[in-house]
């Protein structure tokens, strides 16, 4: 569980960095308008929020209480993405699901880890 929190808690940072200051650095934005640019920069606040909370539970990954509500939050985080990738797909908002297959596989994966 240690490796995967670090793993996309660093992806999440990175993620978040990268649409915090110039979202146009990734393909979907290239072209984007500004309030699409906006989303993107509100998204990468989550992501690095997120983010930070994982290296947090990482650092203090001894305190046992911490799991759980970490990995409560870490799936319904993935969950909503992955959900509103989707909802965007079958509106015809957009034509690609890969970003919301990787976050419903982090929602499987921290799911895992919050029932075993």
């Amino acid at each position: 569980m240690k490796i995967f929190i670090i793993i996309t808690g660093l992806m999440e940072l990175l993620v978040g960095s990268i649409l915090l200051i110039n979202p146009k650095l990734m393909g979907a934005y290239k072209k984007a308008t500004n309030s699409l640019i906006t989303t993107a920069r509100m998204y990468g606040a989550s992501a690095f929020s997120i983010g930070v909370f994982a290296i947090y539970i990482v650092i203090n990954f001894h305190i046992e209480t911490l799991h759980d509500p970490f990995l409560i939050v870490y799936s319904v985080f993935h969950f909503l993405v992955a959900f509103a990738v989707i909802i965007s797909f079958y509106l015809k908002q957009t034509r690609d699901l890969k970003i919301a297959m990787l976050h419903g596989l982090f929602f499987v994966i921290s799911v895992y880890f919050l029932l075993s």
